[in-house]
């Protein structure tokens, strides 16, 4: 029962961008249908057919909708008749409990502000902001170059380096459990979670989703008891400041604070994880253009921007509707799924000019990789900061970086675009 439903979850999105991209191969005449395999290396082609038939496409294989252009997948995410709580689609939730074997589920039992829709997720969001603004996300700098610093002397001298491994897996996970104020002998355990907790999204994976959950509640333990420290002894770290948060004579109970502080470990390095990994990899495949940021570091900032839309980190995240209404000329039923193609709206030519072209000299880089409107990321100052700090140190200490792999390793989640190995030679 538990493997059905992993596989009937994972079967209803895959079939939904499988069917889609056959039926137009076949309505075009095409009949040399994509494999799974060029999907995986490059989504791209697909997305770009699609929005030929529409930037709203109906999805019979799981009942819903597939938008998938820059200004409609903008609309539907300012919209709040879209919800982002999985536990308002029974059916969906239904699975996804039966597929957790009885464990918590991370994100969806407990009241972390991603998954929840207005009013909660705004209350939540206000709390949690205090310990995102600006002025103390800058201060950080200094300790992300010591760690960035620190994770590159360990594979100096090495004929080969695996940048995933080695840099860009372990230090959102160290940033978050430096700015939670946790001891350095116990880094390594914020490591281990942050690794374990990507697992859940792996739907098709029930040991992923598993041990993902186990460190879920681990993390969560450990974080209590960080928890009642800082109550007795607050620093300047994130907890303290959360601990003393308070908007309206309101604050975050310690389980919304606890919770949150998973998601804010989880959320990051998914996100920041692949923005290392698929800009360096970017950045190899067009030599011309990081000859170019090599020759003007100033030009740091408009190319991470450019590499968040080239390959952006999401490709996709899921809405579920909460009414029936009509959008943008189509029927929308209560229930229904909606699949959002984040990927597939950077590369929108409405949006920006010649969209197959990487170009770091792009003005204005319009992308919503970060997402858009409600549940746009409280991170993104952090996630900047740190894939520019990451950069400069990668380039300002090798003169020289070449790719050993002949074929990316791409992960297969449709969810998110990531490599899981990218080694790297430093050697002339």
């Amino acid at each position: 029962m538990r493997q059905y439903a992993y596989k009937l979850l994972m079967g209803l999105i895959q079939a939904s961008l499988w069917s889609l991209r056959k039926f137009d191969r076949w309505r075009s005449g095409d009949r040399t249908y994509r494999s799974d395999e060029e999907y995986r290396l490059s989504p791209y082609e697909t997305y770009e057919r699609l929005r030929s038939r529409g930037n709203v496409v109906r999805s019979y294989a799981n009942q819903g909708w597939l938008v998938n252009g820059f200004e409609e997948v903008q609309q539907l995410l300012r919209d709040n008749r879209f919800s982002n709580d999985i536990r308002r689609n029974k059916f969906f939730y239904y699975l996804l409990r039966i597929a957790s074997n009885g464990l918590s589920i991370p994100l969806v039992d407990q009241p972390a502000m991603l998954n929840r829709d207005p009013p909660d997720h705004t209350r939540l969001r206000k709390l949690v902001a205090s310990g995102f603004v600006q002025t103390y996300i800058q201060s950080l700098a200094p300790m992300i170059e010591s760690l960035v610093d620190e994770l590159l002397d360990e594979v100096a001298g090495e004929d080969t380096i695996d940048v995933i491994a080695s840099l860009a897996q372990p230090l959102p996970a160290m940033v978050i459990a430096e700015m939670m104020g946790v001891p350095a002998s116990d880094r390594s355990l914020f490591q281990g979670w942050s690794k374990a907790l990507i697992g859940a999204t792996m739907i098709d994976r029930p040991e992923l989703i598993e041990k993902a959950a186990r460190a879920a509640e681990e993390m969560r333990q450990y974080l209590s008891g960080l928890v009642e420290e800082k109550e007795t002894l607050p620093c300047q770290d994130l907890i303290s400041m959360l601990l003393e948060a308070e908007q309206d004579s309101d604050r975050l109970t310690r389980d919304e604070l606890i919770s949150n502080c998973v998601l804010l470990l989880t959320a990051g390095h998914e996100t920041t994880t692949r923005l290392i990994g698929n800009g360096l990899y970017t950045l190899l495949h067009h030599p011309e253009q990081l000859q170019l940021l090599r020759d003007d570091p100033s030009l740091m900032e408009n190319a991470i921007e450019e590499m968040l839309r080239y390959e952006s980190p999401i490709q996709i995240t899921v809405r579920f509707v909460t009414e029936n209404f009509e959008f943008l000329g189509c029927s929308f039923r209560k229930n229904q799924m909606i699949l959002v193609g984040i990927g597939s709206a950077n590369r929108d030519p409405v949006a920006n000019d010649n969209p197959k072209e990487f170009d770091i000299l792009r003005k204005p880089v319009k992308h919503i990789a970060f997402g858009y409107g409600t549940h746009l990321c409280l991170g993104i100052a952090l996630a900047r900061l740190e894939a520019k700090i990451a950069f400069r140190k990668l380039l300002g200490r090798f003169r020289v970086i070449r790719n050993l792999d002949d074929i990316p390793s791409w992960g297969s989640n449709p969810f998110f675009r990531g490599l899981s190995t990218l080694r790297i030679s430093t050697r002339t």
